[in-house]
C-alpha cells in the first residue's frame, strides 16, 4: 500500500473533480471518526467507503492527523450562527460560539479526533490554520473593517474556544458545561461589542 512520508506537504484539490474527492474523503473520515474514533480509523478503509484509490487520499492527507486537521478546518469554515442575527455584536458571536462547540461535542470522538490531529501537527510542524473562526467572528459581529482591537477580541474569542474545545474532549469537562463556559467567556470578552449595534465600519 503506497504511504507517503508523513511529513510531506499535502496537495491541494485544484479542479472541481478534486474538491468533490476531497469532500467524499473529508465527509468518510467524518462518519468514521464519529463511530469508532481516531485509533480505529484506517485510512484504507476511508479510501474504500468514499470510492477513491488509497493514493488519492495520501495525496491530499498525508497521515491522519492531516485528514482530521482538515476535517477540523472544513468544519470551522462551515460555522454559522443557528439562529438569525439580533445586530447585537456580543449577542450574536456568543451565539454563534456555543453553536460551534455544542455541534462538535455532539459527536465527542470525531471531535476528540480533530482536536487531537490538529495538536499533533502543531507539535510536529508550523502548519497553521488549522482551527479559524476569527473572519467568521468578525462578519457575525457585522465589523467590515476591524480595528487592531476588533481583531485581537476575534483571536482571543477563537483561542478561548479550542481550549474549552480541549477540555471537553479530554473529558475534563462535560458538552453542557463547555457550552456554559463558551457563554461565560464571550460575556466577559466582548464586552466592548455589548453596546454596539451591527456596522459596516
Amino acid at each position: 500500500m503506497p504511504r507517503p512520508p508523513g511529513d510531506r506537504e499535502a496537495a491541494t484539490p485544484r479542479t472541481p473533480a478534486q474538491r468533490q474527492r476531497c469532500e467524499r474523503i473529508l465527509a468518510t473520515a467524518a462518519r468514521l471518526g464519529a463511530r469508532v474514533g481516531l485509533e480505529a480509523v484506517r485510512m484504507q478503509d476511508v479510501a474504500d467507503q468514499a470510492a477513491v484509490s488509497i493514493t488519492t487520499v495520501y495525496r491530499y492527507y498525508p497521515t491522519k492527523h492531516h485528514l482530521f486537521s482538515a476535517l477540523l478546518l472544513h468544519h470551522t469554515e462551515a460555522a454559522a450562527p443557528a439562529q438569525p442575527l439580533t445586530g447585537c455584536p456580543a449577542t450574536d458571536v456568543t451565539e454563534l460560539m456555543v453553536g460551534v462547540c455544542s455541534s462538535m461535542l455532539a459527536r465527542p470522538r470525531l471531535a476528540r479526533a480533530m482536536i487531537t490531529s490538529v495538536n499533533a501537527r502543531r507539535a510536529e510542524s508550523t502548519s497553521v490554520g488549522d482551527f479559524n473562526l476569527r473572519a467568521t467572528i468578525l462578519s457575525v459581529a457585522g465589523i467590515a473593517r476591524p480595528t487592531p482591537q476588533d481583531t485581537q477580541l476575534a483571536l482571543l474569542v477563537e483561542q478561548c474556544a479550542y481550549g474549552i474545545l480541549s477540555w471537553a474532549v479530554m473529558g475534563e469537562t462535560t458538552p453542557a458545561q463547555a457550552a456554559g463556559d463558551m457563554r461565560r467567556a464571550c460575556e466577559l470578552l466582548l464586552a466592548p461589542w455589548g453596546a454596539t449595534e451591527t456596522t459596516t465600519r
